[in-house]
């Protein structure tokens, strides 16, 4: 029998029970529960089965690569709809690799919502049409390059804390990980940006109109 549990993850209330109307528009007989950190979303996973996973992938203290991994790890044949206000050009694509179904910028209106909760839950992959148009364009041979794209999905991840500020010390608590380790991957994302130093790697975010709140 199929499961009709939905799993709303994200660490703002107001966002969660939002998401839980409009949930409710696509799937009536909804039984629907929260979480607010990774911790709390595998817990849940753990218990019960789940038609459906929404993930905000920007809880605090939570890497939400390994979350999605565990996630897929635990139930292979769980539905997973990114929503979140990450940049979906550079995460979309890592995200859909991993195995999750959907990917849903928080911009997005309740119709669009709908439609991907839909589509997801029949088993259908979704990403928005402008991002469809994005990676058609992404292909054309004279596409500029944009750097950030050969970061690895790790680098990625502590390349946008560098941009907001955070120190070694919240990095390592955010991601579990090594201080050394994340020294190992800062060389790493220096050499593949050919940059120097943290100010490089700002201006060079300023370039190419990337904003960190949302990456």
């Amino acid at each position: 029998m199929r499961s009709n549990r939905i799993l709303i993850a994200d660490d703002h209330s107001i966002v969660r029970a939002g998401l839980k109307l409009v949930a409710k528009e696509v799937l009536p007989s909804a039984v629907f529960e929260e979480a607010c950190n990774g911790d709390e979303v595998i817990s849940l996973v753990k218990k019960d089965d789940h038609a459906l996973v929404i993930l905000d992938i920007n809880m605090p203290d939570t890497d939400s690569i390994a979350l999605v991994c565990n996630l897929l790890a635990y139930r292979k044949d769980i539905k997973v709809l990114i929503f979140t206000m990450n940049s979906e050009e550079l995460y979309a694509k890592r995200y859909l690799k991993l195995g999750v179904q959907g990917y849903l910028n928080k911009e997005s209106d309740a119709a669009e919502v709908r439609r991907a909760i839909h589509l997801v839950l029949e088993g259908r992959p979704y990403i928005k049409s402008t991002f469809k148009e994005y990676l058609y364009d992404e292909r054309k041979p004279d596409k500029a390059d944009n750097p950030f794209e050969r970061l690895s999905d790790r680098e990625i991840q502590i390349a946008k804390y560098f941009l907001l500020g955070y120190s070694y010390a919240e990095i390592q608590k955010t991601l579990n990980l090594h201080t050394s380790t994340i020294g190992t991957h800062k060389m790493r994302i220096f050499g593949k940006l050919q940059i120097k130093n943290l100010f490089d790697l700002g201006e060079l975010a300023r370039l190419y109109r990337l904003d960190a709140s949302k990456f």
